[in-house]
Parts: structure tokens; sequence; C-alpha cells
């Protein structure tokens, strides 16, 4: 059974009183004994010194030492100047001649150099604890009594003594029973601040760092209580800014575009972002959860067991196909700590980096398809004229003509080429003005219409209000232009329709032709870069294929949206949406 800390205080209280209350008594009896003595001693020597100075010059030494210790009542001894004792009321006269010298008995030795000594102890002569007095007698005559020595025995001292002692330890018992209440009140204080300094150290252990020590009084467990508040306040201080640390590094993770987790020994998930789910087109892992169980690529699983191996990154091209085609680039870097071996991966999609990167490559191969078609040409007419076509009357014109269109083709590829960089930079502004989308309409209809009738096409506008907007008017007339020269292009009969209309919040126009109208499975490219439905007919009709591309720029710059309506042989309806009035992000 293990003793509270309130009962081990108040025994060790208790116990260290009680010694102390012992140590007292004994030490007080000690005292009270010399003072008993001493009280003896002195009464002893006036009564020895009374009797010294009436001895008789003559007398029968030893009777009259029985004499006097029957009067008296203690034992008288006379003592000659050699130390031998003449008379004794304790021992015979016949007995006398046997007692040894008393001139080595330290008070007679004393006395017999002139001054009152004393001394206790145990009588060889008469077998008793007994305590002595003995005085020098003034020379009288022929007197031969020299040492006068009164004794008592030290029974009377010692039962004084005892019944002193017995005193002392009943008030030192009656003190301890007293103050064993007040002992009780004042360790059941102190266990009282014990238990609770130990029961704020606990809840701070268990996270509740609100909690505060005593600290009154200022003694050691108030200083105690002080140290385990500050503890508190350092530990809650640095917690709050783990994690603060915790929540950023969390929040960092969740914001990054790539996948990031963090695999154990055995090749469980111990925390993951949910970037790397959705790359991998699944549900956000459990900590705990298998790799190959999460992310179902067995690349990825390898490339982990490879980076446990390895001394550095290890990098690979994963493909994914589930539920569409990926390209990953997935990193592995192994972190070593206490044996344990963890894995850092982290992933990047390079899907869109790869379909930029291919048409970049298309782009390349495009504009130099396109460049070369025009340039071979007007190379080869060249080449004919100055090597004899000069002479040649009859087609000479035809081949400068021929030329010049392919350098009009040429210059309207560049031109295109162009407006569609200017229109692709960060940092392109729109000059944002009002303006009528009708009047627009019909001043590009205008410009058109002389060709339309060469083409025997009928140009018609449906615009029954004006209708306007806030927009870079050069730019939607760029648009309309572009859309009119499309329709022009590929519709051989019949007529070209522009409508103009609106909402309060928005502006449409849409160009609808009689052509001969798009394939359905062409329709989501027609407003990609050099993309052709019919690239004979096109190049043709002198077309650069960039024309659909720069619209849907142009159109998006303003916040708006392009689509098509198509039907093959029945003709192609374009529309276009922009707002009306709000100001658009890249407004100059």
């Amino acid at each position: 059974m293990t003793l509270t800390l309130r009962a081990r205080l108040l025994l060790a209280h208790a116990a260290v009183l009680a010694t102390a209350l012992i140590a007292m008594a004994l030490f007080a009896g000690a005292e009270q004994r010399r003072w008993v003595e001493q009280q003896s001693r002195a009464t002893l020597e006036r009564t020895c010194v009374q009797m010294a100075r009436h001895l008789p010059q003559r007398a029968d030494w030893d009777a009259l030492a029985d004499s006097l210790g029957h009067e008296l009542g203690l034992r008288v001894t006379l003592i000659d100047g050699t130390g031998r004792v003449i008379g004794d009321s304790q021992v015979a006269g016949d007995e006398l001649g046997r007692v040894e010298n008393h001139a080595g008995r330290p008070e007679v030795k004393t006395a017999l150099h002139g001054q009152s000594g004393g001394a206790s102890r145990r009588s060889r002569t008469v077998g008793q604890e007994l305590l002595y007095v003995a005085v020098p007698v003034v020379p009288d005559g022929d007197r031969p009594v020299a040492v006068a020595r009164l004794a008592e025995p030290l029974i009377g001292v010692t039962m004084l003594d005892a019944a002193l002692l017995r005193l002392s330890l009943l008030a030192g018992v009656l003190a301890l029973l007293l103050s064993v209440p007040l002992l009780y009140g004042v360790t059941g204080w102190q266990a009282g601040r014990v238990r609770d300094i130990a029961r704020a150290a606990e809840r701070v252990g268990e996270g509740d760092f609100s909690v505060r020590a005593p600290e009154r009084p200022d003694d050691e467990l108030g200083r105690l209580g002080a140290g385990i508040n500050r503890m508190a306040a350092e530990l809650a201080a640095r917690i709050e800014s783990l994690a603060r640390e915790r929540d950023q590094g969390s929040r960092v993770l969740e914001r990054m575009v790539d996948g990031v987790a963090l695999i154990d020994t055995h090749g469980h998930i111990l925390r993951a972002n949910s970037a790397l789910a959705a790359l991998l087109s699944v549900e956000p892992p459990v900590s705990g959860t298998s790799l190959s169980e999460f992310a179902r690529l067995p690349e990825l699983v390898t490339l982990v067991e490879t980076a446990r191996t390895s001394s550095g990154p290890v990098e690979s091209a994963i493909r994914a196909w589930a539920p569409g085609p990926k390209l990953l680039r997935s990193t592995a870097i192994r972190l070593e700590s206490e044996g344990d071996t963890a894995i850092v991966l982290i992933v990047h999609d390079l899907t869109e980096a790869e379909r930029v990167n291919r048409m970049r490559q298309d782009f390349v191969a495009n504009v130099s398809h396109e460049l070369r078609t025009p340039l071979t040409s007007m190379l080869g007419y060249a080449e004919t004229l100055l090597h004899g076509g000069l002479e040649d009357l009859e087609h000479r014109e035809s081949f400068v003509r021929i030329i010049r269109d392919q350098t009009e083709r040429l210059q309207a590829l560049v031109d295109d080429l162009l407006s569609l960089a200017e229109l692709e930079q960060p940092s392109t502004r729109l000059r944002l003005g009002p303006f009528d989308l009708r009047d627009a309409a019909t001043h590009e209809l205008d410009t058109v219409r002389e060709r339309a009738q060469r083409a025997g096409l009928a140009l018609a506008l449906e615009a029954p209000e004006r209708i306007e907007v806030v927009a870079d008017r050069p730019r939607i007339e760029q648009v309309l232009a572009n859309l009119l020269d499309n329709a022009l292009k590929y519709t051989e009969n019949g007529r070209v329709t522009v409508r103009v209309g609106g909402n309060r919040t928005r502006a449409w126009c849409e160009v609808a032709d009689t052509g001969v109208g798009i394939p359905a499975e062409d329709q989501p490219r027609i407003f990609e870069r050099f993309y052709r439905v019919d690239k004979a007919r096109s190049r043709e009709l002198g077309g650069t294929g960039l024309g659909l591309s720069i619209v849907k720029h142009i159109v998006t710059l303003h916040g708006g949206e392009v689509s098509v309506t198509s039907t093959p042989g029945r003709g192609s309806t374009f529309r276009f949406e922009i707002p009306r009035g709000v100001r658009a992000p890249w407004s100059a």
C-alpha cells in the first residue's frame, strides 16, 4: 500500500518533531540533573563548612563522625593531613584501619590544598553512588583533622531527575499530540499545492496550455508552479508556431498544381495532396493506403522502389490512359531518418505542355509548308522568266501575274501570322470605345459588295436597330472581314446574310452563307491554326488557314464566344457574342 503525499509529509513532520522533543527532553534531563547536583553540592558544602567550624580539638573522632552523621542524616568522614580516615559515620571503628588512604580522592585532594572540593562516584568503601563535598579544616592546636567530608546518596538526586524527565517527556508527548492537528492542516495545505501543480502539469502534458499552476507563496513550490506556467506559455507559443507552419505547409501543398505524396518504408501513403488524386483521376487516399492500390500504375510503384536504392532523385515519364491519355513526369526522392526510408513522390502533368509542344511543331511545319508553296511557285516562274521567258510574249504576262498573286498570298500569310502573334501576346490590350455594331457590319458589307457582285452572290443585313457596344472597333471589323471573306470563298451561289442583335448585356452577330457547309467531324477544329476542311480548295482560293483562329482570339480577348452551325451542302452560320458594356480585362 502506497502512502499518500499528505500521510508521508505528516509522518515525516511528526518524526522530526518527536525526535526534536526527545532530544530536548534528554538535554533538559541532563541539565536538570546537573542543576540538582549543583544545588545538592552547594547545600552539602554549606553544611560541611558549618560542621568543620565546630569541630572540637580533641574527641573520639569516629564516634564524633557517627554522631554528626546521625544528626545530619549524611555520611560524615574525617580525614587527617595524610589522607588517613580517622572517622567515618558508615564505617565501624575497628574497620577504619582497613580503609584505604583518601589522599588521592579528588575532593580530598582539593581540600588538602585549601579549597572546597566535590565529586560524585560510587564509593568502594560503602558500595553506593554518593555525592561528596570536602572542605579544609582550619588547623587548631594539635587537632589532627585536616579535611571534613560529607556525602549523601545520589538516589534522591536520581529520583528527582527521573521525575523531572518524566514531566519533560509528558510535556513533549502532549506537545506532539497538540501539534498533530496543526501538522495535519499544514501538510494538507502543502500536499494540496503539490496536487494543484501536478494537475496543472498533467493538463499541460495533455495539451491544455491555458491552465495555470499556483505561484504563491513565493517558495520552492511557488517557483515550481511559476516554472510550469512559463513552460506552458512557451510550449503554447511553439506549438502555435508549429501549427501555423504546418497549416501553411498544408495550404501550400494543397495549392500546388503538382501531385505530391510521402510514402513510408512499406509503400503506404502517409500524406498526399488533392492534386495527386486529380492527376491520377482517383479519390484522395486515406493515410496508410498502399501506393499500388491508390495509383494503379505499376510504373509509378516501380519508380518508388527504384528510388529506395538510389542516392539521388529518380525521374520517369509515365503515360496514364484512364480516363484519358496523360503524360506524367514523376520524380521520386529518398529521405532517410533513423533507419526509415521514406520517399517523396512528385508528379507533374506534362499533358498540356506536350500538347502545346505538338501544336508548336505542327505550327512550324504548317508555316513552313504554307511558305514553301508560294515561294516555290515564285522561284519557278522567276527562273522561267530569267531563262528565256521574257521573250515569250504570249505567256510572260501570266508568269508575272502568278508571281504577283503568290506574293500577295505570301503577304496575306505574313500579315495573318503577325496579327495572330500580336493577339497571342500577354501584353496585348484592346482599345475600347463605344460604337454601333450594325454600323460596323454595314461598313464591312460595303467593302466586299463589289467582290460579291462579281461572284454573283447577294448580300443582306438584318439589323432592325442600333446595337451600341464598347469594344475595339478595328478588331471587331477584322472579325467581320474574316467571316465575310470565308463566306464568300466557300459560297458558289446564293447569298451571304449578316444579322446583328443583342440584349441588355450582350451583343451578337451572325454571318450566314449558303455555301458548301462543314462536315460535323471537322467543326470542332475549324478554329485551329492552319486547319482546313478542304485543303486544296482553300489554297486555290488563297486562304491562309489562320482567319478563323484570329476570329476566335479577338472574340476571346473581348470576353466573348464564337461558334458555328453548319450543314454540308446547305451552308454555315458563324456567330460571335461579346459583352455590350463590360470592360474587358485586356483593355488599355
